[in-house]
């Protein structure tokens, strides 16, 4: 039976009855009316964690995060299966050889998230009766540093281990965002060019903001809070808004971008404007306010990258990744951290 399926059509009340009903039947009440899984099927097990632990009713999840689960799940059922063993058949043994086989075949992002996976359904089974001891205390898990990883594409049998980092330590940073300015070769509007390039860098690295939030920037986005910083509203994935603070260095070279193109410096909200267009070589550049593009940024990054000699699979979201890091090595609360990049964050992991 699919309780999933079956529990989200039914209101509190008939929660509550087919609860008693179900539980009492199958024999899955002690004395004390507790949950107890000690007689259980393996079945009723596996649909108890599914349904208490992973996918209360009260939460949603995304596909993302569906998948994982399911990843999870038949990660362990097939080592089970491959060695012939059961649920109720995991002991110590067991526990510390799928943990052994898990770091070996995993690279660090992975293990942990299916090592956490694990740890659940232990504990689970251990307040639940089905397992006589806290086994969940022998699993260790590998150590993942701070930040941003691609895992390379090996064969279905390999072990996923080799990685690459996909971020700039502070000082490369720097350096990479001092070439924006200087790839610019056109005599016609060098200065406003330069300008806009030099804010481009700087916007990356100290905002954390996605590519497509950076270029769908607006002078409506930017205000003033209360205490007189200054903020910018975007519109993040999954049309969630957020507020990003602008630091100082940044909002000086944003306001010497302003006063470069022509524009004014006073802050007005209701201004849609594109921050960023195009600076075409005609006689009245500034009046074509054509957005500026994916490919233009890309180019203007790719280009910086290739003057400073710099590894030449920087993309323009390296920086988001740096800024992420960075600011977990400066302290900052992973919630500060959360909310200022929207990303989902758990221990050690960090996940775009």
């Amino acid at each position: 039976m699919n309780y999933l399926a079956l529990l989200k059509n039914m209101n509190d009340e008939q929660y509550l009855a087919y609860l008693k009903d179900h539980l009492k039947d199958r024999h899955l009440l002690d004395e004390n009316r507790n949950l107890s899984l000690a007689n259980s099927s393996e079945q009723d097990f596996l649909e108890l964690f599914f349904l208490e632990k992973l996918f209360p009713q009260d939460k949603k999840f995304s596909l993302h995060t569906v998948k994982a689960y399911r990843s999870d799940a038949k990660t362990l059922l097939t080592f089970l299966t491959d060695h012939s063993l059961s649920f109720r058949d995991i002991g110590f043994p067991e526990v510390k050889a799928y943990n052994k086989f898990i770091k070996e075949k995993y690279a660090a992002k992975s293990a942990i998230r299916k090592l956490e996976f694990f740890r659940r359904l232990l504990n689970f089974g251990y307040e639940t009766q089905f397992y006589k001891a806290h086994l969940s205390t022998w699993i260790s898990k590998p150590v993942s540093k701070k930040g941003h990883y691609i895992i390379e594409e090996t064969r279905h049998e390999e072990a996923q281990t080799r990685i690459q980092v996909r971020e700039l330590n502070q000082r490369d940073a720097e350096f990479l965002i001092s070439f924006f300015p200087r790839i610019v070769k056109a005599t016609r509007n060098r200065e406003q060019l330069e300008k806009r390039n030099l804010l481009i860098g700087y916007l990356l690295y100290t905002t954390g903001l996605r590519a497509s939030e950076l270029l769908s920037l607006n002078w409506g986005s930017f205000r003033y809070n209360r205490k007189g910083f200054l903020f910018a509203d975007v519109i993040g994935k999954g049309k969630k808004p957020r507020s990003i603070p602008i630091r100082e260095e940044t909002k000086e070279i944003l306001f010497n971008y302003r006063s470069t193109i022509g524009e004014s410096v006073e802050i007005n909200i209701d201004d849609t404007s594109p921050l960023f267009f195009a600076l075409y070589n005609k006689n009245e550049p500034l009046l074509n306010k054509k957005r500026l593009t994916y490919p233009t940024l890309y180019k203007i990054v790719k280009e910086a990258v290739h003057m400073a000699g710099k590894n030449l699979k920087v993309t323009p979201h390296w920086f988001r990744h740096t800024f992420v890091t960075l600011l977990l090595e400066n302290d900052v609360p992973l919630a500060v951290v959360k909310d200022w990049a929207a990303i989902r964050i758990f221990p050690l992991l960090i996940y775009t």
